[in-house]
């Protein structure tokens, strides 16, 4: 979330400066758009590099140009909401620019990846640095239109540094704006018919995090519906899984795969877009199962190895590479399938006391200064990293860094004997960035061996790999597949999920996912706050398409990144504390009002019976009042309230047959009798549901009224100011009524 951006709606104006740069929009409920990218004032910086001093931009913490062999000058995108249909043009303006002479820029290396160290690759100056002209020539341009979900996206790229390597001068422009111009008569790119509308309560911080001008989508709570693909086989491991989703809310479908043989990748997408467009709230996919048995897509030969990819299951609307879904996969046999289950279920309905989810580890190359995102190497980003999340709150970030780097890193190498300790002690969060193979990385060493020896029962990490085939799990046992599988005896061990590549991984991009998902879990905009890993995750990548305006190599990261976990998963960052709640502890089978109280005010509550979902909502001041329809069985009604890093309550409501008359007369005792002050009613049954009650005196005249008074609790009713003699109290409910003659002293 390294952009900011200030909205500017219709009369009404201001600007938002910080140390980097901005982009205000204009216009925003109007046509034409208007965006501005605001620089701080350039003050030129240099660095020499054989002898010879060149433009340094790492200060500016910017995306710099992947075009191989021409000047590596800074970029800027932002992502702007457009109409569903219709094409866009560009018109430019700026207010002026400064100039600089006598410049040298270094020409850059082209989009690398990570089984090359970029220092090693020289510097070569393509036809560019021949031209007598500015490069790259456009102060801005529009990226190709995109669906993301419910909404049309296009993403605009400013270059206000512009360079002609002939004469050796830059010009950086002051306060580039983009004008945006519909076209809606022309047809464009990826348009958006009108469809069934999605669930938006689990995408609208996507669309305020990716959108400058994303206006209208309110917070709220991050549900959403979950499907589980899985053969035949492994239903029944599953299933326990998908009950509890269903016991905290996520309303869930378990679909199984009966047919003989395997399933190819496109009549398995084209079932889960079937399923997408008969239940607009589905947000997420767990596919069940490893290649063998539910297969990973295919994009072809890129001349090294094959782009196998999930995240193609989830890419449903428009000829892009924009996510509708989050996607997931517990890859492995039976066995190795139920470990996840129950790691995914301890992890989120019993997690192990303790601040061990405080904890962090950073483990990084000593590669890449001046070429990583932002120009940092691997451990300079990872450090970064550890800063944002102590200022959040984490307790202790590790740090095991290639080479002697200072602060928390001990000199010398780490080893692997050091990580497995530091995920032993327990932590919540796991960045690797450097070199790997597809069972480890170089930095520690770290394998699937490594893995195997983890003792962290309980202390789950959720795992994010920057590295070179970390993913490949076609034909091999990938190291984020051995931190899914890890047991240690019958321990459960190893990671509540983990990300990797299924090919060499680019260098810079990947970078970038890690910072936005940093930004997410510390909450650095809580209008933008997500909770569930596939939510952390894919936001990231949707940042580095951006950032790298949907370059091939930033396409191709989001093709094979893949995803092994539950995405519907909510991350814990903080100390779990327990909720605890009230509630009657039986109903009438003929239903009525259920009452929750909590300690907590915003909890999400739930009611299921039978693994279904009779009611979801969320708290109000503590308290909600649910009001059902008769049950269609006695089994008990389950209570379940969620937040999170909240340790869920879970409770049960006994359903008893239908109230009687004779049941509602004995439910209550009325006391004292005779009475001096007050007259207590006080209920033996939880299912008496609301009454009103009334007392009379013997002229038949109404003395007292109270509706709606809850019979599931004990009520009095003040009787002091009344003067001797015999009354009446009438208690009734519905058909139900009961009178009492009461005797006041």
């Amino acid at each position: 979330m390294k952009k900011n951006y200030v909205l500017f709606a219709i009369l009404l104006s201001s600007i938002f400066f910080c140390s980097a740069q901005t982009f205000e929009v204009k216009n925003v409920a109007n046509e034409p758009l208007e965006l501005t990218l605001r620089l701080p004032v350039y003050t030129s910086q240099q660095k020499t590099i054989g002898g010879k001093n060149y433009e340094d931009f790492s200060a500016l913490k910017s995306i710099l140009m992947l075009q191989k062999e021409a000047p590596a000058l800074p970029m800027f995108s932002e992502s702007l909401q457009v109409p569903d249909t219709g094409a866009f043009s560009l018109e430019i303006s700026y207010d002026s620019f400064d100039e600089f002479t006598n410049v040298e820029i270094l020409p850059s290396k082209g989009s690398l990846k990570r089984n090359v160290n970029p220092e090693t690759i020289p510097y070569a100056k393509g036809e560019v640095f021949n031209q007598d002209a500015f490069f790259p020539g456009s102060l801005a341009q529009l990226g190709n239109p995109y669906i993301l979900r419910q909404t049309r996206g296009i993403t605009v790229s400013f270059y206000p540094f512009q360079y002609n390597p002939v004469t050796k001068t830059l010009r950086v422009y002051r306060n580039l704006t983009a004008k945006i111009i519909h076209q809606p008569n022309e047809i464009g790119l990826n348009e958006r018919s009108v469809s069934t509308p999605k669930n938006d309560e689990v995408f609208a911080p996507f669309y305020r995090n990716h959108y400058a001008n994303a206006l209208q989508y309110q917070s709220m709570q991050e549900q959403g519906q979950l499907l589980i693909v899985c053969p035949t086989a492994y239903r029944n491991v599953v299933e326990p899984l998908a009950n509890w989703k269903k016991e905290k809310g996520i309303a869930t479908t378990v679909l199984e795969l009966t047919q003989p043989g395997v399933i190819s990748s496109f009549a398995l997408k084209s079932l889960i877009q079937t399923h997408y467009l008969e239940n607009p709230d589905l947000v997420y996919v767990l596919l069940i199962g490893d290649h063998e048995q539910l297969p990973s897509h295919n994009y072809g030969f890129n001349g090294e190895e094959n782009l196998y990819s999930d995240s193609f299951y989830g890419q449903l609307e428009g000829a892009d590479f924009y996510p509708e879904l989050f996607v997931g996969r517990f890859s492995g046999n039976l066995s190795e399938v139920l470990t996840m289950v129950n790691r995914t279920l301890e992890y989120e309905i019993s997690p192990l006391a303790g601040d061990w989810m405080t904890n962090a580890i950073g483990i990084g190359s000593n590669e890449g200064y001046g070429y990583g995102d932002d120009g940092e190497a691997d451990w300079q980003h990872l450090r970064n990293i550890k800063t944002q999340l102590q200022a959040f709150g984490y307790n202790t970030v590790h740090e095991f860094y290639e080479g002697s780097q200072g602060e928390g890193d001990s000199p010398g190498n780490p080893s692997s004997t050091m990580i497995v300790n530091a995920l032993n002690q327990g932590a919540g969060l796991m960045n690797y960035t450097g070199h790997g193979w597809t069972e480890g990385v170089s930095t520690g060493d770290f394998t699937n061996s490594a893995v195997n020896q983890l003792t962290n029962s309980g202390k789950y990490p959720f795992v994010v790999s920057v590295a070179c085939n970390n993913g490949t799990f076609v034909a091999n046992t990938s190291l984020c597949e051995s931190f899914l599988c890890a047991k240690q005896g019958s321990d459960i061990t190893g990671a509540i999920a983990s990300c990797g590549s299924s090919i060499l991984m680019a260098w810079a991009e990947p970078m970038q996912t890690q910072d936005e998902m940093t930004e997410l879990i510390i909450q650095s905009d809580e209008n933008t706050r997500m909770t569930t890993l596939g939510g952390l995750f894919y936001n990231g990548q949707l940042s580095m398409l951006e950032a790298y305006d949907q370059s091939n190599t930033a396409i191709e990261v989001m093709q094979t990144w893949v995803f092994f976990g539950d995405p519907s998963v909510v991350f814990r960052n903080q100390v779990s504390e327990a909720i605890t709640a009230i509630h009657p502890e039986e109903v009438s089978i003929s239903g009525g009002i259920i009452s929750v109280e909590s300690n907590v005010a915003d909890a999400n509550v739930t009611l299921t019976q039978n693994n279904i979902i009779l009611y979801n909502g969320t708290l109000v001041n503590n308290q909600i009042e649910i009001d059902l329809a008769s049950f269609t069985s006695e089994e008990v009604v389950k209570v379940t309230l969620t937040k999170p890093n909240r340790t869920p309550y879970r409770g049960e409501i006994a359903v008893n047959e239908a109230l009687s008359l004779s049941d509602f007369e004995n439910g209550f005792v009325i006391y004292p009798n005779p009475a001096k002050e007050v007259i207590n009613i006080k209920s033996n049954r939880a299912d008496l549901g609301l009454a009103s009650l009334k007392l009379f005196d013997l002229n038949g005249r109404l003395l007292v009224n109270y509706e709606k008074i809850s019979l599931a609790s004990e009520y009095s009713i003040p009787v002091q100011n009344l003067l001797s003699g015999i009354y009446v109290l009438s208690i009734q409910n519905g058909d139900f009524q009961k009178n009492q003659k009461i005797v006041v002293k």
